[in-house]
């Protein structure tokens, strides 16, 4: 979290452009235009907000693109719940192991089903988000259960 990117966008973005954007449009609102302080707090909250959308949308630009590629695949049309899926992660396994038993030491022969068995766990996990389940809560809970067994590097 406080990576190096995280303080430029804190003190450059946040303490120096906002703060001080915000210090002189209220100045300007309040010392020039003779506008009340919380009337002009509000004013100059609508008007910071509106600037900093594209600010913000600018620099975190780069960063929209990682979300997409939280899944690989596109979704799939259709209503899923997760016995279908379930039942879909069974049928991908049951095939990937049939062929993977052919010749476990060429990927060649095995890899579509491979992909074809992730994207229907990532389809799976699709379906749990849509239905509001926390999946990232659970990922990090995993993640701090196997680092505490010294499983990480």
């Amino acid at each position: 979290m406080f990576s190096r990117e995280w303080f430029i966008y804190v003190f450059g973005r946040w303490i120096l452009l906002s703060g001080i954007a915000g210090a002189t449009l209220q100045v300007l609102l309040r010392g020039q235009l003779g506008i009340p302080d919380f009337p002009a707090f509000l004013l100059n909250q609508l008007i910071l907000a509106c600037v900093f959308w594209y600010v913000d949308k600018y620099i975190f630009q780069r960063h929209f693109g990682k979300v997409k590629q939280l899944f690989k695949f596109p979704r799939i049309k259709g209503e899923f719940n997760p016995k279908i899926e379930f039942n879909k992660i069974t049928e991908e396994y049951s095939q990937l192991a049939v062929d993977f038993q052919k010749n476990p030491d060429d990927p060649q022969v095995w890899l579509h089903r491979f992909l074809d068995l992730y994207h229907s766990v990532e389809m799976m996990e699709r379906v749990l988000r849509e239905k509001g389940i926390h999946v990232d809560r659970e990922y990090y809970r995993i993640m701090e259960e196997n680092r505490k067994r010294g499983l990480y590097t």
